[in-house]
């Protein structure tokens, strides 16, 4: 009994973190540890954003979202321009 419940426990958790979806940015102009605070601040303010990593090196941003929600690209891109990058393309991460 007690290995059932394990196993179920462990694939509801496991079904919740496969359905966030995940994102990857390659952003124009990011340089500094200031770059990297601006764009997480504005990407962070999107509504379902649950983390944001930045790779300063290759002017990669990843974004991830809760369960369900999608990254909605006119803010996105807004909130890019409006902390001064340009986003240069937006590519769909698989969770598998």
């Amino acid at each position: 009994m007690k290995k059932t419940l394990f196993l179920i426990l462990f694939l509801s958790v496991f079904s919740a973190v496969a359905e966030e979806s995940s994102y990857q940015l390659q952003v124009n102009g990011l340089a500094c540890p200031f770059c990297e605070y601006n764009i997480h601040k504005k990407l962070s303010k999107i509504e379902g954003v649950t983390e944001v990593k930045v790779n300063l090196k290759d002017g990669l941003v990843d974004v991830r979202m809760q369960e369900g929600k999608k990254l909605p690209e006119a803010q996105m891109k807004q909130n890019i321009t409006d902390a001064g990058f340009t986003l240069k393309s937006v590519k769909k991460l698989d969770e598998k």
